[in-house]
């Protein structure tokens, strides 16, 4: 896999903004903000490599696999006797929110998940999926001028970006173009058994609590 250098940039701020020593003391708000304060040391022509970097690294997850995930993992569902049914619903901006929360998960989880989304259950990674949106992360760019040049909701950086990289299609703007429709109810468990199993069992957990 071959990473250029403004994607290199990208990673590291990602993983130097965690500073959380356990999965059970990660907060989310907290990565957010360590990122955007992060930003703020660099100059604007760093931020706007990172806001270009980043509206990639989510269209690269706008992936019907992906979808399915975010679907196990925050769709309600009925279980009778071990078989879950999802609800099919998705809205919009959520999608763009968990693959905003999944970007944060780093570099070695965003590639295995694009792989194969059972890569979530593969005894490497523990996450907190009570919470699987992370929106904070679209304006950390924004944010991160203002504070340094001492502006007020600009948006100095998501302007640059889309003068400066036009090729880069805005997650917002582009056309979802996947390979099938996504599964959805029984069939999700179907097709990934074992990733539903676990994930299920784990959120009747989180709701018995």
């Amino acid at each position: 896999m071959k990473v250029d250098l403004n994607e290199q940039f990208f990673w590291e701020l990602i993983a130097q903004a965690n500073t959380s020593d356990t999965p059970e003391s990660y907060e989310l708000d907290e990565h957010i903000d360590e990122l955007t304060a992060l930003l703020s040391e660099l100059d604007s022509g760093e931020m706007i490599l990172f806001e270009m970097t980043l509206r990639k690294k989510i269209n690269q997850l706008n992936t019907v696999e992906i979808a399915e995930l975010s679907m196990i993992l925050e769709n309600s569902f009925e279980e009778n006797e071990g078989v879950f049914d999802f609800d099919d619903y998705m809205s919009t901006d959520g999608f763009i929110y968990f693959r905003c929360w999944l970007i944060l998960r780093g570099k070695e989880f965003f590639y295995e998940i694009i792989e194969d989304i059972n890569a979530f259950i593969n005894g490497k990674y523990e996450f907190d999926i009570s919470d699987t949106w992370a929106e904070g992360l679209l304006y950390v760019t924004d944010l991160a001028f203002d504070a340094k040049y001492g502006q007020e909701d600009s948006s100095f950086v998501t302007d640059a970006v889309d003068d400066l990289y036009v090729e880069v299609v805005h997650y917002d703007l582009i056309e979802t173009d996947w390979t099938r429709e996504p599964y959805t109810g029984t069939e999700l468990q179907l097709h990934y058994p074992k990733l539903v199993m676990e994930i299920g069992e784990l959120r009747n957990e989180e709701e018995e609590e």
